[in-house]
């Protein structure tokens, strides 16, 4: 299974997604790693910090993108979920981490500028599938999301008349997200109980997504 977190957008939270999730799988008893496709390679700083008393997760850095399909596709022979962190571009980067996801994740805030990124990046995925000539599915992930908020009332309503589905899970800006990462942990191995609960709920989400896929 190869899930890709991607977005055209930075500062969405693709690194911290994609490490709190592998951490979830690894915990969860499945072999993991990660392809790091971002040019500040934050999961490849992660891994170095990461404690020998918890589960392994190698990360592989790729930047440029060269040979990622190939060794993709190698390290999928040994390992059963394949998390790709990627790159914020238009680029033919972009176009590839999304033909060869299984699942896509899009992390989005609850922004005006999100948005406008958020039907860009639409417009690529569609392309992807027609060039795939298959459904490539693909999920919105609201993150540091305040439901309380106009802005966080009116990007909900925005993306749910969208093809792309909005993912039930939301996740809050919390300090434990940044704590963790400089530790090299997810935070379901740190001591925030509600950045905890709500990356369980997520991880339990996408479980049931991929059993059905």
């Amino acid at each position: 299974m190869i899930i890709s977190v991607t977005s055209l957008k930075g500062g969405v939270g693709k690194s911290t997604i994609t490490q709190n999730l592998a951490v979830c799988f690894a915990h969860a008893g499945f072999k993991v790693c990660i392809f790091d496709v971002d040019t500040n390679q934050s999961a490849i700083h992660w891994s170095g910090f990461r404690p020998d008393e918890v589960p392994s997760i190698p990360v592989v850095g790729q930047p440029d993108g060269i040979e990622l399909s190939k060794n993709v596709k190698i390290m999928s022979k040994d390992y059963e979920i394949i998390l790709i962190d990627g790159t914020p571009s238009l680029n033919k980067l972009s176009s590839k981490i999304i033909l060869l996801a299984d699942l896509l994740l899009i992390p989005i805030l609850p922004s005006g500028l999100d948005i406008w990124a958020a039907k860009t990046f639409l417009e690529r995925h569609h392309e992807a599938e027609i060039e795939k000539e298959k459904k490539i599915p693909a999920y919105f992930l609201m993150n540091q999301f305040q439901p309380n908020t106009n802005i966080g009332k009116e990007v909900m309503e925005v993306l749910n008349e969208q093809q792309i589905p909005i993912l039930k899970t939301t996740l809050k800006s919390r300090t434990a997200y940044r704590e963790a990462v400089i530790k090299g942990l997810g935070v379901i191995e740190y001591k925030d109980d509600k950045a905890k609960a709500e990356t369980v709920t997520l991880f339990n989400e996408l479980s049931k997504i991929i059993k059905k896929l």
